[in-house]
């Protein structure tokens, strides 16, 4: 006969206690998390993951480029459900984004060790590496080593600011050398779960404590330099300019134009990065580069309107005859949730009482990589206000302990825990 694991539920406090010591793992104390893949407080972040789970005895492995896997040792050739986030940051981040759904598994496997449960399948915990492309512009890094789009020449050509590649920090870091084999094995994982905060406004406003995921929105991000001619500020007439800025300013009014004009509502457009030389207040700007970022939930309507933005660059350059070059940094695909893991999560809810909103993502997560692979589900928590990548990101209490809670039946379901 098999126990009754309904009423099983994470220890709320200790998740929060959790999450409140992550939190002072920043590079910015007082303005936000900013925590990089690869830095100090990445290190002390995965040191602290590492004894927590070594605490009940979990095993961890690290890949060649640092995604971290936990397992229950006494699993080994169970058939697997993989479960987890990432724990990096964009600069002056929120303290939730990544690392709540990386500590709930945590905490969800500690009740299980706890309860002493014995499952059919074997949950992990997977920290993936680099999500947020905070250190070289490309999100999903360590996901996409996993699952193939990414390989051995992508150590080379993923570069910091510095100039720095990927593998060069990776070796300077201690890292284990690179594995062409590093792919999953997909005949053995047979889920993949993701808890994460929704990063916009729509729980928090319906007051739904639940949101499921159908879909994630793919992105695109192009980096565009504009090339003029540097000159004194004070002595140069304004007729005649080749400003590169001004060229640039003019560029990023379209991204936001096509944004609202072809996006329809359905799509966002966003510069969020620019960098000026030589910058300085007494000298008429040389070159800009600027980062141009387009949402959707339809892979067409990515492209179309990054086509429109190219095209309305190439004419303001020409028109102020500035020098415009362009590269793709990043590309994910819109990705949808199996169908049978959306029934299982609504499944859940229903189970427990829980209202839910079946939703999009517009923000992008390691989950779409591996959702063409392995049936995968994502389950959001309301996100106060809808602020996500800023200081003042914050979800209440109850509303992590409930996405915990919920992360935790559904494991339990899926690895048939008993």
């Amino acid at each position: 006969m098999k126990n009754d694991v309904s009423g099983i539920r994470v220890n709320g406090t200790r998740l929060l206690e959790d999450l409140e010591k992550m939190k002072e793992k920043t590079e910015t104390p007082g303005q936000g998390v900013t925590r990089f893949s690869y830095g100090d407080m990445d290190r002390e972040a995965r040191a602290y993951l590492i004894e927590s789970g070594q605490s009940f005895g979990l095993s961890i492995e690290t890949d060649s480029v640092g995604n971290m896997f936990f397992r229950f040792p006494e699993d080994r050739g169970k058939p697997v459900i993989l479960a987890g986030s990432h724990i990096d940051t964009v600069q002056n981040g929120g303290w939730l984004d990544g690392i709540y759904g990386t500590l709930s598994v945590l905490e969800a496997m500690r009740r299980i060790r706890e309860e002493k449960l014995d499952c059919s399948k074997s949950i992990q915990l997977v920290v993936f590496a680099e999500e947020e492309g905070s250190n070289f512009g490309s999100t999903l890094t360590g996901s996409k080593f996993l699952t193939g789009k990414y390989g051995r020449n992508n150590l080379d050509t993923l570069k910091n600011q510095e100039g720095v590649s990927l593998g060069e920090i990776l070796a300077k870091e201690g890292y284990p050398p690179y594995d062409a084999d590093m792919m999953l094995d997909w005949r053995r994982i047979q889920g993949m779960l993701e808890l994460h905060i929704e990063q916009g406004p729509v729980l928090a406003q319906q007051g739904i404590g639940i949101g499921i995921v159908d879909r994630i929105y793919g992105m695109k991000v192009v980096e565009f330099t504009f090339v003029g001619v540097g000159n004194h500020a004070g002595a140069s007439p304004m007729m005649g300019r080749q400003d590169a800025l001004a060229a640039a300013a003019a560029g990023i009014l379209e991204v936001e134009s096509c944004g609202i004009d072809l996006g329809q509502g359905q799509a966002v457009a966003t510069v969020g990065k620019i960098q000026v030389l030589p910058n300085g207040s007494n000298v008429i700007p040389q070159q800009v580069t600027f980062t141009v970022e387009v949402r959707s939930a339809q892979e067409e309507t990515i492209h179309a309107i990054m086509e429109e933005i190219q095209y309305r660059m190439e004419e303001i350059c020409n028109r102020r005859n500035i020098r415009c070059h362009y590269r793709q940094v990043a590309f994910s695909k819109p990705d949808s949730m199996n169908p049978k893991m959306v029934a299982l999560l609504e499944e859940t809810a229903n189970r427990l009482g829980e209202p839910y909103l079946r939703m999009n993502s517009g923000a992008v997560h390691d989950a779409c990589m591996l959702a063409p692979f392995v049936p995968t589900g994502m389950i959001f928590v309301p996100s106060l206000g809808g602020r996500s990548h800023v200081p003042q990101e914050d979800t209440r209490p109850e509303d992590l302990i409930r996405g915990a809670d919920f992360l935790l039946a559904a494991l339990l379901q899926l690895a048939d825990c008993k």
